[in-house]
């Protein structure tokens, strides 16, 4: 017998039905991040059987099979009356399909919450947003920010609007945005390749090189749609080749682009250079600083206590310097 409770959504009290439903009458969401963005690479949109098949395959829905199999269902499925699509839940559902298929009568049915059938849209973005992003988070980077930009052309909210339905910041939002629809842009929305292209776009130096250099952005880009580029981690050493104005920094860039060497053999070579040895350019910029013909005018400038101790400190570097020398001399 199925009883009644409330959902709490948003500071709104939704009524749903609790009870069990048959697997086979349950439907995969087709607007589910999990597979939208693989399943929907033609004209057509994949059927249900095609969607079961390739969840099946997926690692996190194998491991899930075993932990329900082991343990039972935790959270039930949240299901939309009426057409019996699961809202939330998609990877339980496909699970326990497979359960099915080796015991129906054990695994034939399901615990689902079922919303009413005129649930508004503004309603679904808000639950799946509470659920996947706000709250365990266990959709990918790629598939929040390919929901939050179908949430946007389905309802047609500003950006900033639809963040306050999904209880996320609008920086965040618009963070998501931004870099799904570069990958878009490079037509190339593999999931694996997300960090890739957020590190990408929001490094400030290669942002400036880019600036001045747009052919670096298309290099960049196909070597990382091509994979030549191995982890994310390396478009930092991009940031670093670029923003170093150095004539060795200079020169590995242009052979860089040119392909004559490799990212990791002209990051290499600069490392070597000691140009990005922190160390090195703490003191060079000290170096710089104490060089500028403006400091000696603001040393005379200073009143004479200043001076005082000015010149006290100059001595205890000296000391310092003089020691650094034998030791390194040492060595």
């Amino acid at each position: 017998m199925a009883s009644t409770s409330y959902l709490e959504i948003a500071n709104k009290r939704v009524l749903v039905r609790e009870g069990e439903l048959s697997v086979i009458e349950l439907k995969f969401y087709e607007d589910n991040p999990r597979v939208y963005s693989m399943m929907h690479s033609t004209d057509e949109n994949p059927t249900q059987e095609q969607i079961e098949d390739y969840m099946l395959n997926m690692e996190h829905v194998k491991q899930l099979r075993q932990s329900i199999e082991s343990v039972g269902l935790i959270d039930p499925l949240i299901v939309r009356d009426g057409d019996f699509v699961v809202l939330e839940g998609n990877s339980r559902l496909a699970a326990y399909r497979k359960l099915a298929r080796k015991d129906i009568n054990k695994w034939g049915k399901v615990k689902c919450k079922i919303l009413p059938s005129d649930i508004d849209q503004d309603t679904i973005l808000t639950i799946l947003g509470q659920y996947h992003i706000v709250g365990r988070k266990d959709w990918s980077p790629f598939e929040q920010a390919g929901f939050i930009l179908r949430g946007i052309r389905d309802t047609k909210y500003p950006i900033d609007e639809l963040a306050n339905k999904m209880g996320i910041s609008i920086t965040l939002a618009k963070n998501y945005v931004r870099v799904y629809n570069y990958m878009i842009e490079q037509n190339d929305l593999a999931p694996a390749k997300w960090s890739y292209y957020e590190e990408f776009l929001k490094n400030r130096s290669i942002k400036h090189a880019v600036e001045d250099d747009p052919e670096l952005e298309n290099i960049v880009a196909t070597q990382i749609k091509k994979g030549n580029i191995h982890e994310a981690a390396d478009i930092r050493k991009i940031g670093e080749l670029v923003k170093h104005k150095s004539k060795t920094a200079k020169r590995l860039v242009r052979q860089y682009k040119e392909g004559k060497v490799s990212l990791q053999d002209a990051y290499t070579e600069l490392k070597e250079s000691g140009q990005i040895d922190e160390a090195w350019v703490k003191f060079n910029k000290f170096k710089e600083f104490i060089s500028d013909a403006d400091f000696d005018e603001k040393i005379s400038e200073m009143n004479p206590d200043i001076q005082k101790k000015l010149l006290f400190e100059l001595k205890q570097i000296v000391k310092r310097l003089q020691a650094l020398e034998k030791n390194v001399t040492k060595k």
